[in-house]
């Protein structure tokens, strides 16, 4: 007679199995974590770009018409009149935060309506959304909760593609600056003090005026390296036009310089 022997794993070896897979995972967690916030990041600096490409697509169209640019204004500039249809213009129009701005440049007022007409193709709230920052629900003003890009406001043509147009809003506009005569600073930005999402004190995205987005880890978001070591100006000396300055979700931050 065969006697069959079906001895299974001692509590030791079941402790060293459990052990090792421990160690394991606790040597690829960082590596993960990585892979994950990167295709955060990605995902976040695609739907940047998006915005970007819908708001200077409106702009060319708008060109021939006659009409200003739709990038936002914290004042108006000097000659500005209303659109020919007799009613206010996106570009004859003021804004002091992003939310405000994303509003009315996606007719939020009519949205869901047949008379929805935003000013730009190819935008919608979803682009605001993303990483931890919920969708706006869809009904009601836009909060600063469903958004997190803080934009560039007062951009003209002749401003250098090097500069940030848009930027998580994790990333204070107040480390950010309108001029550097010289190289810029080495100093670390701090991230993640007013808003936890998207990022938080990891890291921030942002998409210069070039069009070029630009993935940035908190140990390496410094003036010198989002500038690329490039000197610039953004005012100009007697110019009437507004300054350089960024619109968070809930307020104007203005950057250094100038």
């Amino acid at each position: 007679m065969t006697v069959s022997n079906k001895q299974g794993f001692t509590l030791v070896e079941l402790l060293v199995v459990i052990g090792i897979l421990g160690i394991l995972s606790a040597a690829l967690f960082p590596a993960i974590s990585n892979a994950v916030m990167q295709a955060n990041m990605t995902a976040v600096g695609n739907r940047g770009r998006d915005i970007y490409v819908a708001i200077t697509g409106a702009n060319t169209e708008r060109e021939p018409l006659g009409l200003g640019n739709v990038w936002p204004k914290t004042e108006l500039p000097q000659g500005a009149t209303q659109g020919g249809s007799g009613q206010q213009d996106i570009g004859d129009m003021t804004f002091q935060n992003s939310c405000d701005y994303f509003w009315e440049l996606n007719d939020g007022d009519n949205l869901g309506t047949e008379e929805h007409s935003p000013y730009v193709a190819g935008f919608d709230f979803g682009k605001l959304a993303g990483a931890g920052v919920p969708a706006h629900s869809g009904s009601g003003q836009l909060q600063e909760n469903n958004n997190m890009w803080t934009i560039a406001g007062n951009v003209r043509d002749e401003m250098e593609d090097i500069v940030p147009i848009l930027i998580t809003r994790n990333l204070p506009g107040t480390g950010l600056y309108s001029d550097i005569p010289t190289e810029p600073t080495n100093e670390r930005i701090t991230l993640g003090e007013n808003y936890e999402a998207p990022f938080s004190n990891k890291g921030a995205v942002l998409v210069r005026k070039g069009g070029g987005m630009f993935k940035v880890r908190s140990k390496y978001a410094t003036p010198l390296i989002i500038y690329n070591r490039q000197s610039f100006r953004t005012s100009v000396s007697g110019s009437q036009n507004a300054k350089l300055t960024y619109l968070s979700p809930n307020g104007v931050e203005d950057p250094q310089g100038g």
